[in-house]
Parts: C-alpha cells; sequence; structure tokens
C-alpha cells in the first residue's frame, strides 16, 4: 500500500480520507511541472507580429515545410500554438514556401542544371 502513495506525507501534514483515494494519488504522481520560459518569451516577442520574418519563422518549419513539433521546438504550448498560426499566415500568404525548398533555391538549382 505505501508503494500507492505518492504523495511524501510530513508531521503535521492535515488530510482528510477523499486524499488517499486513487484519483487523488494519481494527481501527485503526475507532479507539478515548474512553468518554464522559451525563446519567445526570453526575447518578448509575439510569433502573431513577427509572421513576416522569414528567419524566424523558418526556424520552426523542417525542411519538408512542416511545422516543427513542440518537443523540438522547444516552446511553450502557448507560444508553440501562436508559433504555428503564425506560420499558417506566412504560408497563406505566400510569405514561406510550402515545399521543402525555398523558391530562390528552386531558382538557382534550376539554373545550374541547364547549364
Amino acid at each position: 500500500y505505501g508503494k500507492q502513495l505518492y504523495r511524501r506525507w510530513e508531521a503535521g501534514d492535515v488530510y482528510a480520507p477523499h486524499d488517499l483515494t486513487g484519483r487523488e494519488q494519481a494527481k501527485w504522481k503526475r507532479g507539478k511541472k515548474a512553468q518554464k520560459t522559451d525563446a519567445i518569451d526570453a526575447l518578448g516577442i509575439n510569433p502573431l507580429l513577427e509572421y513576416k520574418n522569414f528567419t524566424m519563422m523558418s526556424e520552426y518549419m523542417t525542411e519538408m515545410g512542416r511545422i516543427k513539433h513542440s518537443s523540438v521546438s522547444g516552446l511553450r504550448p502557448v507560444n508553440q500554438r501562436k508559433m504555428a498560426k503564425a506560420l499558417r499566415r506566412a504560408i497563406g500568404l505566400g510569405l514561406m514556401p510550402s515545399v521543402h525548398r525555398h523558391p530562390l533555391a528552386l531558382k538557382a538549382h534550376r539554373s545550374n542544371r541547364f547549364h
């Protein structure tokens, strides 16, 4: 039974009987995660206003034109959603390519192929 108790009780702690139920213990098993900061918070910028910044937006896209996962980008969920929305906005306006290569790179590749 002791292995099922995930909360570390200390002398003087007051608890109710429902604190020993499985559902309450599961809350302690998951634990509380500290609020982390990411690059967006550190710089103090709003990604929704930076959708025109190609260099910043391209850091959060893969080579195949897909939005990077938050585990790869390291953004908090709030900022990941904002960045994804900004990327979709930039792609929709034609500022970012939705293909795996930038149009200038494709143009240079085509010109080298014919010479």
